[in-house]
């Protein structure tokens, strides 16, 4: 359930000393969570001493490796498993231990394998089936026996023959292990291949594990050298007798049994964050969530394990108790209930990218994941007809308490929108805060520079060239326009490095499914897109909910009151009217940022251009004269721009029509995402009736649907559909499935009822008619005694 490519485009690196310890150079600066990389030292002063060379990784739970130095005068050092993503520390003694003068980041990421599993969808792990298609076991007890083959890369390892082993993870109490099995095979002909047929093994304690592919030494299980490791997955291949004899029934018992140890365990559901109520909102809540890449619209993948869905997302940042939240959609943007369908969300006890402690399980970054939820799905779903039980402990969430993020934009000649909708031009030239929330130590930069018109020539006017960004103690990312100017797609730099591809790191993860654009996500819930479109930088920054009132510069104060986004660092507000000049120099120049505070890694020529944060030199244009409507240019700007004012700015200002066009696209950007964040309203759920089903895709948010069906026999009672109103109730109550026999009864009951009420009240008024017309005789009784008692006058 988890995919991601990771890529260092830097060979060698410098990387900075760790607090009083000299700095390292060393290479590769990035490696794979379960070791086996061979880092390479080339600073000289290393090996001078003549000593033992020891590498210590880990803060915490430090584990140390002995180097050595080869025959080249380069010192090198084998990493260790690791349990934890992002910056690790490491330290290097050069005295046998005594002291560790040297000390340097290693960064850990997930996704690396070097051994590839063929097939590993199916022989490998046996998924014969989805959630919903029935289990065909002659096909899978023929595909058991059938031989399986993993390849690598034979000039990884420096040995003419290997050893293939596999190892298994497990977690026990508060420990996470990976752990020598056995050897697969030895003393193996390095040749990039190797195919065997599994044997069954006796019932083991691993669920998970991974193969190794090492130089041949003649001891096997030998930590901390250098190997190649496949990907994690299910250990189905080398089980117990009694799974190839009747695998449906031992997955079956490995399901009950996860079933009552999960319930021993603390409920992790409440404490989760609210599911998205619509796909768009999921599609564009970049800040708090991210596709799952097993069923991903971008990644065009098959969704295997949630049938019907066509786009999943997933959580960046861990609940308290380390767990993930997993949201799934359908084609037409409902989300997917497993109450309604296998295909339905599930959240995640180990969340896929851990959490901190990450030793401590179930946050062990992906592999606890695997442990808690993803094998066990297989045993519930996959390799047996017990979804249900699956479902009962992983249950949807109904989206009730979501509330969607504000987003706020910079782009073209730059045109920025508050998180409060205010619109403005600051086109100064310079770097600045775009935006910063002390609550999370959070801080996003933009520099600006200089743009030329159509023939080449400068004019007074600025566009965003880099974005750089952190929270906390998170890694530094940013986002520049390469220096050549054929090139659009922005670089990215992560502390001062290019990497390329999809990054986990220190509070901060950082994804490109395309060229043109990346997406930056931190713990916060904050998200920044980054997009490159004609050649000019767009950001689109995505606020959560629990920053409102708290952010400041560029981007304005969120209080959903735009009259006091003007507002400098020392706490004056500019008025929301002020002309453009009085902007630009009073609140725009105010939020130029220092050389204490700036996050910008600066090359020689940048360091002397951006000496100055502001260049109070430059003087913008800000009110272009306008163009003959009836011009060829004049055309040529309707035509790009229609009726968008920053457009037309951009065009006036430059004749640029890649600018002007990159200013339209960006506008329309930002409106079709302020739309799709907008707050739905959602029903509570209604449970699936029993004698009955739900049909034609039930919605539970605003306008959406509830259509009960009931099974012959019954009927539905007391409505059959039922909306979703604005208010977030339904229209009725929701049908539930009475047998026909019983309505009848109840319809007869009803009548009957109804005749005896009418006879009761037919009864009331004929006795209170005749207690009147009785009281009247009474008195009449009365009042002629009266008469003839009465003497005359």
């Amino acid at each position: 359930m988890l995919a991601a490519v990771f890529s260092v485009v830097l060979a060698v690196s410098c990387v900075y000393a760790q607090d009083e310890r000299l700095p390292i150079i060393f290479t590769p600066t990035f490696g794979t969570l379960m070791g086996g990389d061979e880092l390479v030292f080339t600073a000289p002063n290393i090996t001078s001493s003549g000593g033992q060379v020891y590498c210590r990784f880990g803060d915490v739970d430090q584990v140390t490796v002995a180097g050595v130095v080869a025959p080249d005068g380069l010192t090198r050092c084998v990493t260790p498993v690791l349990y934890e993503i992002g910056r690790v520390p490491l330290q290097v003694s050069v005295d046998g231990g005594s002291t560790y003068g040297y000390g340097a980041n290693f960064t850990a990421v997930l996704g690396l394998s070097g051994v590839n599993l063929v097939n590993i969808n199916s022989n490998w792990q046996r998924p014969i089936k989805s959630a919903t298609s029935p289990l065909d076991l002659p096909a899978w007890r023929e595909l058991i026996r059938e031989p399986l083959t993993m390849t690598w890369d034979r000039d990884s390892l420096d040995s003419a023959s290997v050893d293939v082993e596999l190892w298994g993870y497990k977690e026990e109490g508060n420990m996470a292990s990976w752990d020598f099995m056995y050897t697969v095979a030895s003393q193996v002909r390095n040749t990039g291949s190797y195919t065997f047929t599994p044997e069954s093994r006796p019932d083991s304690e691993y669920h998970i594990g991974s193969i190794r592919v090492s130089a041949y030494t003649g001891q096997e299980g030998q930590a901390n050298v250098r190997a190649l490791w496949s990907s994690v997955h299910a250990l189905a291949w080398q089980l117990e007798e009694l799974f190839y004899r009747d695998p449906v029934s031992w997955s079956a018992q490995r399901c009950q049994a996860w079933r009552e140890a999960e319930k021993e365990l603390p409920n992790f559901v409440p404490d989760m964050p609210p599911c998205p109520c619509t796909l768009k909102q999921a599609l564009v809540d970049t800040g708090r969530f991210q596709a799952d890449p097993g069923c991903s619209l971008m990644a065009g993948s098959t969704c295997t394990y949630h049938p019907g869905a066509v786009h999943c997302v997933r959580s960046v940042a861990a609940s308290p108790d380390g767990a993930g939240q997993q949201c799934c959609y359908a084609a037409d943007g409902r989300e997917l209930f497993t109450g309604d369908t296998a295909g339905g969300s599930t959240p995640d006890r180990g969340h896929v990218f851990g959490a901190p402690p990450y030793r401590v399980p179930p946050r062990v970054p992906s592999f606890s994941h695997w442990l808690h939820d993803v094998v066990t799905f297989y045993y519930c779903c996959l390799w047996s007809d017990n979804c249900d039980v699956y479902f009962e402990l992983r249950p949807t969430d109904d989206c009730s308490r979501y509330v969607p993020p504000k987003a706020g934009a910079m782009f073209g000649d730059p045109h920025v929108i508050t998180l409060d909708g205010k619109s403005y031009t600051f086109n100064g030239k310079g770097e600045y805060t775009l935006l910063q929330a002390d609550d999370v130590r959070l801080r996003i930069q933009a520099r600006t520079a200089q743009v030329s018109n159509a023939q080449g020539n400068p004019v007074q006017a600025t566009a965003c060239t880099s974005l750089v960004m952190r929270e906390g103690e998170s890694d530094t990312v940013e986002v520049r326009l390469p220096s050549a100017r054929d090139v659009d797609a922005p670089q990215v730099l992560v502390n001062g490095e290019v990497v390329s591809g999809t990054l986990v790191l220190s509070g901060v993860f950082v994804i490109s499914n395309s060229p043109s654009n990346v997406t930056v996500h931190f713990q916060s819930g904050v998200g920044v897109e980054a997009r490159s479109e004609g050649g000019f930088l767009t950001a689109l920054v995505l606020v959560p909910p629990n920053l409102k009132d708290k952010t400041q510069g560029l981007l304005g104060t969120w209080n959903d009151n735009p009259d006091d986004d003007f507002t400098t660092p020392s706490g004056d507000t500019v008025s929301s009217t002020a002309d453009p000049m009085t902007v630009y120099n009073d609140f725009g120049a105010s939020w130029a940022i220092t050389s204490e505070t700036s996050l910008f890694v600066y090359t020689i020529q940048e360091e002397v251009m951006y000496a100055e944060k502001h260049d109070p030199s430059f003087t913008p244009i800000v009110n272009p004269p306008p163009l003959p409507a009836e011009s060829a240019e004049g055309r040529k700007m309707a035509q790009i721009c229609g009726d968008n004012d920053q457009c037309v700015f951009d065009f006036t200002v430059t004749r640029s029509e890649a600018l002007a066009a990159s200013t339209r696209w960006a506008y329309d950007w930002y409106q079709a995402v302020s739309k799709d964040t907008r707050k739905v309203a959602s029903c509570p759920y209604v449970p699936t009736p029993e004698h009955g089903s739900k049909v034609g895709g039930p919605s539970y948010v605003e306008n959406g649907t509830v259509t009960t069906a009931c099974n012959q026999g019954y009927v539905s009672h007391p409505t059959r559909t039922v909306t979703c109103k604005a208010d977030g109730t339904w229209d009725g109550v929701p049908g539930t499935c009475v047998a026909s026999s019983a309505s009848t009864a109840a319809v007869a009951g009803g009548v009957i009822g109804g005749v005896a009420v009418l006879c009761v009240v037919i009864g009331l008024l004929v006795w209170r008619m005749r207690d009147d017309k009785e009281s009247k005789r009474s008195k009449d009784y009365k009042t002629d005694d009266k008469k003839e008692s009465t003497p005359e006058t």
